[in-house]
């Protein structure tokens, strides 16, 4: 299966900073199958500045992770407004981008079905990567709460490093635990800023990507 990353400009105000599932639930409107597409991840809009629990998109971008094969089902999209809780964001013409293999990967929020404790977690975290047939070194960020409908869900932030390029890729494309259509699960390359001593911070799993 090859996969690509559909990445969309995005224009608007304000939206919730936890907006994974209203996003999901904008885009379905306007895409009856998404529901269906079990291999699509959506991350979370990326915009100019976070305050509080806000996000301001401005002049943001939209990334859509999808095999090659369903790019006709995302390019109604283009020109459309999707209303995001409060707020509207409106997309442009997206640009699709292949998928690299570097050897550390990081996302900003990873959940597994009643890992909601660090080592339970990471056990979730083994057995993925096992099923994957992937060996990574595990790095577990801060833990997160998530909002949908109405229900809190538990995750981390996850960098994965010392990969393979085959296990940078199958990462990337299945993804770690569930509601990858919701922001989670979904991997990048990390970003790395050395501070002050041998310590070597993540910093792509605070961003909005």
């Amino acid at each position: 299966m090859s996969m690509i990353d559909l990445v969309f400009p995005a224009r608007g105000g304000g939206v919730p900073l936890d907006h994974g599932y209203v996003l999901f639930s904008a885009l379905s409107h306007r895409l009856p199958g998404l529901h269906e597409r079990k291999d699509v991840g959506i991350f979370n809009l990326r915009g100019t500045q976070a305050r509080g629990k806000s996000l301001h998109v401005g002049h943001g971008t939209l990334r859509i992770r999808c095999p090659t094969e369903a790019l006709p089902l995302f390019l109604p999209l283009n020109g459309a407004a999707l209303a995001v809780s409060d707020g509207e964001v409106t997309l442009g013409a997206p640009r699709v981008f292949p998928l690299d293999a570097p050897v550390s990967l990081s996302s900003r929020l990873v959940t597994f079905k009643h890992a909601i404790d660090d080592a339970t977690f990471r056990a979730s975290v083994q057995r993925a990567l096992a099923e994957l047939e992937c060996e990574a070194t595990v790095h577990v960020g801060r833990r997160r709460v998530l909002a949908i409908a109405g229900k809190k869900v538990i995750g981390y932030a996850l960098t994965l490093s010392h990969l393979s390029a085959r296990a940078s890729l199958l990462i990337q494309e299945h993804g770690l635990g569930g509601r990858r259509h919701m922001g989670c699960g979904l991997f990048l390359p990390t970003r790395l800023r050395v501070t002050a001593g041998p310590r070597i911070e993540d910093t792509q799993a605070e961003c909005f990507a």
